[in-house]
């Protein structure tokens, strides 16, 4: 360390504008507290973050083996008496929206300054960190310098990124299910020209859309495209394109139809594709016949075909950077089956215009079941597998913030209050993957009941306790909002065969519905009782209340009610649950029902056979 910052941090005021020491200074003038600089120097090197201090005007004086090593540098001498600011600009510093950051620093207030920002350095690997800058003072509370803390957070900022892009993957699925359930209204507005000359329609655009952004979410590819092919001499349209900016996407919206597949694929690649062979290749080998301003030079592309019958009806193109690593397994596998997922559609659109009426239109309903049946399938258990780890490491950084908040008690109030500050988003995300878990959870049941291969574990238990429990877990999540019991005193033991993880699930449906739409300051109730041979669940909430024509309906498999406010949260259930209630219920010989009234609230119901049986038999805890 030089020996300008020893005199900077015991006080010191010789230096002149080369930032050098000034000999000069009067020895009385100097403070009588002098700092080690050994000492400083080993204190900063055994710190896990990276540590720069500056004098007054910014000027390195130290940097630390951590900092030395997460920028890069071979040698801490190389930049001792550069400028902080300088020393940051040579590397790519950007913002949490990674857009560039100059990050220029004034004058650090008493209570420091915080930014999220990466660093790339040269390797041009990505280091997520928080970097604190705090003044230094001297005994006369004047500012001798700053010390600037790099704090590295790219596991947790990898681990919220994996999140967002498992969120937006499972939006995507929504959104295709979504399109999917409006294929019969989307079929009769198809123009006649195009249901007898295309076994693609380039019309599909709205579910082929879907298509191509759930792959490009899923794969996080650079481009995803739906091409069409138009007989006899096999032009090409595009149908649905996801990864392009609008000026590109328009100049292949004009070109559509003017080409033909020769014109872009090279001899080998038509036989393999009329072959129904997928061919993986680089973009370069793609001809483009138009003039596009951009350079995809680095793209590894792989192209599926899609057959109606036996004939090639179009391609799904897919393209991502090629670092030097073939498509794996998984990701052949996934466009394989979305290229076979499309040829359902069409398919199914191909049947619908074969057949006029009523009769027609219902089949047609049934064949689009049968599609999100076997995607729900596929989509929920792909989606699973991530969320499983996002919600595990989630804990993981949970727990280790608890154990260094114990940890850091006797530390400055400061250090806690941070602490506290990443505590939040992490609990929040948690709460968010939970939900995330759950959503997928019904998805999995629906493709169970849908395939007939739902397993119920039957046993005896009190149904009675079982509502306790749930009712209790429920108010414990929405302290806000009172939940209210009623026993029937002489049923306090109500005797069921029954698989409990359902009766559970159709109960904490219920509550979650009942206090989702109810006000706040209205309770919910809740009531159990037995009625001869039957046992009987309902609860009951102060809400807008369902109409008549959509009380028919609320069981319905999709089905959401209209025109009702979510007060809590959003609705991503997909109408599925209420329709897995019934489902379950009626697995068990019991029956499900509502009674609402607009403007005094809805009523939920179900009703199980009850088992003769001596209380003894229970545990009576609650």
């Amino acid at each position: 360390m030089n020996k300008h910052w020893q005199d900077e941090v015991s006080g010191g005021q010789g230096h002149d504008k080369d930032h050098r020491y000034n000999s000069s200074v009067p020895k009385h003038k100097q403070p009588r507290i002098t700092v080690s600089t050994i000492l400083l120097k080993a204190a900063v090197t055994s710190i896990t973050d990276g540590i720069i201090i500056c004098d007054p005007d910014e000027v390195i004086l130290l940097i630390n083996p951590v900092a030395l090593a997460m920028f890069e540098i071979p040698s801490e001498k190389l930049y001792l008496g550069r400028d902080y600011n300088h020393f940051l600009s040579l590397s790519a510093i950007s913002n949490e929206d990674q857009r560039p950051s100059a990050l220029a620093q004034g004058v650090v207030s008493e209570m420091g300054q915080e930014h999220n920002v990466s660093i790339n350095p040269p390797s041009g690997r990505r280091i997520y960190v928080t970097i604190r800058s705090l003044p230094i003072f001297d005994h006369r509370k004047q500012q001798r310098g700053t010390i600037h803390v790099f704090h590295d957070v790219t596991d947790l900022r990898q681990k919220e990124l994996q999140y967002q892009q498992s969120n937006q993957s499972l939006q995507s699925v929504f959104s295709l299910l979504t399109a999917i359930t409006y294929l019969p209204s989307i079929v009769d507005l198809l123009p006649r020209e195009e249901k007898g000359a295309f076994l693609l329609p380039p019309s599909m655009h709205y579910i082929g859309q879907q298509l191509t952004n759930l792959v490009l979410q899923v794969l996080r590819c650079r481009l995803v495209m739906l091409l069409s092919l138009r007989a006899p001499e096999d032009h090409l349209y595009y149908v649905a394109v996801s990864g392009l900016t609008p000026e590109q996407e328009q100049i292949r919206r004009e070109n559509s139809g003017r080409y033909t597949l020769a014109d872009f694929y090279d001899e080998a690649s038509r036989a393999k594709l009329y072959s129904g062979e997928m061919i993986i290749i680089p973009y370069t080998r793609i001809h483009l016949p138009f003039h596009e301003q951009s350079d995809r030079s680095t793209l590894l592309t792989l192209h599926a075909p899609l057959f109606i019958g036996k004939q090639l009806a179009g391609i799904l193109l897919i393209a991502r950077s090629n670092s030097g690593n073939a498509y794996t397994p998984e990701e052949i596998t996934l466009a394989k089956s979305v290229a076979t997922l499309i040829t359902f559609v069409v398919e199914c659109v191909n049947a619908l215009n074969q057949w006029n009426g009523t009769r027609g239109k219902a089949l047609m309903h049934q064949e689009a079941d049968q599609i999100i049946n076997e995607f729900l399938y596929l989509a929920s258990h792909e989606l699973r597998t991530p969320l499983t780890a996002i919600i595990g490491n989630l804990q993981l950084a949970q727990h280790r913030l608890d154990v260094l908040q114990r940890q850091v008690k006797t530390h400055p109030e400061m250090l806690a209050k941070r602490l506290e500050h990443i505590r939040q988003p992490l609990e929040q995300a948690a709460q968010s993957a939970r939900l995330q878990e759950w959503m997928i959870q019904i998805m999995i049941d629906d493709a169970h009941i849908q395939t007939n291969t739902l397993t119920l574990h039957m046993q005896q238990y009190n149904l009675t306790q079982i509502v306790q429990e749930i009712v209790k877990e429920q108010q414990e999540q929405a302290p806000d909002h009172t939940i209210l019991l009623e026993i029937v005193p002489s049923n306090k033991f109500i005797s069921i065969i029954a698989d409990e993880n359902c009766i559970r699930r159709v109960l904490t449906i219920y509550l979650k519905n009942a206090l989702t739409y109810s006000p706040k300051d209205c309770p919910v109730l809740t009531q159990v009782a037995r009625e001869g041979s039957l046992a009987r669940v309902s609860i009951h909430s102060d809400g807008a209340g369902i109409s008549l024509q959509e009380q028919e309906h609320v069981w319905d498999r999709f089905y959401r009610t209209r025109g009702v406010a979510v007060q809590h949260e959003l609705d991503l259930s997909l109408g599925l649950e209420l329709y897995i209630c019934k489902a379950f219920i009626e697995y068990h010989h019991g029956h499900v029902g509502i009674q609402s009234d607009q403007g005094h609230g809805t009523t939920f119901w179900f009703t199980l056979p009850v088992v003769e049986t001596s209380t003894g038999e229970f545990d009576q805890s609650p």
